[in-house]
């Protein structure tokens, strides 16, 4: 069990149309910058959640605490979630801005929403018995005049078979979503048949992550290194093409048969494999960034047990970033990131990436240092 929950802990930080970019690279000059900082002074290490007309959330360390700042550190708020009495929060599954309005997913109540004073202003309930298999990177989207969120788990009557139940797992689409005014639910984007979760075999959890800029929905799964494009036409999601990293070097995600499951943990035991950490949406590209992983190798160097020698491995892991145009097709690949930077999920309106200094790596201080990165053309600034 200890080896499962490190492996968890490693994963955590890390239709027809063929895809693009297949065998494809084409070498520009791209390359980041550091434009700017924002220094908050907080002693408590921070996780930078989301932004909202300037504004950024970020999550204390622990489960129950959040602040707001600005552009310049300044902490405009500070956010105390109950834990005990009547406006309890039973289990938080997902965090941030929505229409404005801090929100979480809790595990009971469904969607809420809280002032800047840690009151609570508004509850979107959901359908009941339901469980979520991980944290998600958004509690929920708009679809239309709808309310979007990620798709809990309501039937659970197959876990002891655990082939029948991923089975099942692997063809469910990935939204549910509520009508605010008649409450009656309808799911929404499902995985596309180009997926490798769809090759029965097994691939453990996909963990997705979605990304709304418009009227575009982009998703991306754990095992894979591509990602996948929506169009939203009223309140619909059509899935339109999906397109693929294939850097030099990278490891591929392992998998096993349904009927020897567990090989697909010893395998992983064995390995970091590559994994995408983040897709932003910048004017008119698309920008991944990624790790590569490590090799069995470079890993067997390491001990799983040792908390701390594991997490500073994953944590030393170069990162990278793709380049792709407005039509999807790759320009550029393995541009490094600063090292000793943690990825967040965060671009600003001036289209510049938000990354945080790890203090883990490069020293410890009394507050939390974040830099703003700038893609820069190479070619023009010769």
């Amino acid at each position: 069990m200890k080896n499962f929950i490190s492996l968890i802990l490693a994963i955590a930080l890390i239709g027809c149309v063929k895809d693009k970019n297949a065998e494809q690279s084409i070498s520009i000059n791209y390359k980041f910058e550091i434009t700017d900082s924002i220094r908050v002074n907080l002693l408590e290490e921070l996780t930078l959640i989301d932004i909202e007309d300037g504004m950024f959330l970020a999550k204390k360390e622990g489960h129950s605490s959040y602040i707001i700042f600005d552009n310049t550190g300044n902490i405009t708020s500070d956010i105390e979630l109950k834990t005990n009495g009547p406006n309890a929060i039973n289990m938080l599954y997902s965090a941030g801005f929505f229409e404005g309005k801090f929100t979480i997913m809790d595990l009971h109540r469904g969607l809420i929403q809280f002032s800047n004073d840690s009151e609570i202003i508004n509850n979107i309930p959901i359908p009941e018995d339901y469980i979520y298999m991980h944290p998600y990177n958004r509690p929920a989207f708009k679809l239309g005049n709808k309310t979007a969120y990620y798709r809990p788990e309501r039937d659970l009557k197959d876990w002891e078979d655990q082939e029948k139940f991923y089975q099942k797992y692997y063809n469910e689409s990935l939204l549910e979503v509520i009508d605010p005014i008649t409450k009656e639910v309808e799911l929404k984007m499902e995985i596309p048949e180009t997926s490798i979760y769809k090759d029965g075999d097994f691939h453990f959890l996909y963990h997705p992550k979605i990304i709304k800029k418009g009227k575009h929905w982009y998703l991306f799964l754990m095992a894979e290194m591509k990602f996948y494009i929506y169009e939203e036409q009223g309140e619909d999601l059509i899935f339109k093409e999906s397109a693929s990293l294939n850097v030099k070097d990278q490891i591929p995600f392992p998998k096993a048969s349904f009927q020897n499951s567990p090989e697909l943990f010893l395998k992983l035991e064995m390995v970091v494999p590559s994994m995408i950490e983040q897709l932003y949406v910048i004017k008119d590209k698309i920008i991944l960034i990624y790790k590569k992983g490590a090799t069995e190798k470079i890993v067997k160097n390491y001990d799983r047990e040792n908390q701390v020698e594991w997490m500073d491995f994953l944590e030393s892991f170069p990162k990278y970033a793709a380049v792709f145009d407005s039509d999807y097709q790759l320009l550029q690949d393995d541009i490094e990131l600063p090292s000793g930077t943690i990825s967040t999920p965060i671009v600003n309106k001036e289209g510049q990436i938000i990354i945080q200094k790890n203090q883990r790596l490069l020293g410890e201080e009394d507050w939390n240092t974040f830099y703003l990165l700038k893609l820069i053309d190479g070619n023009k600034t010769k």
